[in-house]
């Protein structure tokens, strides 16, 4: 008898911890793959660089930042500490080359569109990636976004982002080697 209590018990408090990792908005997506695979491999990138010390939590932030498209989606006391000062760190990213710009530009309209991002904020977001040398707009925004199932309006986006001749050279020159 009290065998089956505890084992009633256990199942019942394991079902509440899968409800509560499925509701919670880390776990809730799809492209929640991407994002944990870009964080792992900033983590790799920050840790050889000398920032032992808080590199998990601040390469999380820096995801997350990218990934959420600036928005915060859920609360974590480590990661908020790290907000500032991963916002501040975007411009200085591609020196890691941590993923190829099409990829990235890729899995971010893939995010965009699961979570059903306002075009507007998209578009910004993607402006601050832009000017960091982490994905490309205009003209070279990659054809293999416009095929993307629900993607037209951030396809859209990317392709009226203004980006002069100069400055795509300039994008161009900088991730050529990554």
């Amino acid at each position: 008898m009290t065998e089956g209590l505890v084992i009633g018990s256990l199942l019942v408090l394991g079902g509440l911890v899968v409800r509560y990792m499925q509701k919670h908005p880390f776990y809730r997506y799809k492209t929640q793959k991407h994002k944990e695979r870009y964080q792992s491999k900033l983590h790799d990138a920050l840790e050889h660089r000398g920032d032992n010390t808080g590199a998990y939590w601040f390469s999380r932030a820096i995801a997350d930042f990218i990934f959420d498209f600036g928005q915060r989606t859920y609360h974590d006391y480590h990661v908020e500490q790290y907000e500032k000062r991963a916002e501040s760190e975007i411009p200085h990213l591609y020196h890691l080359r941590i993923e190829e710009p099409g990829t990235l530009c890729q899995h971010l309209v893939e995010r965009a569109v699961e979570m059903k991002v306002p075009a507007s904020v998209f578009g910004m977001h993607m402006r601050v990636l832009w000017r960091g040398y982490l994905v490309p707009v205009g003209r070279i925004t990659p054809k293999s976004v416009e095929s993307i199932s629900g993607s037209a309006a951030y396809y859209s986006e990317l392709i009226n982002l203004p980006a002069s001749k100069e400055d795509m050279q300039r994008f161009m020159e900088k991730t050529e080697h990554a």
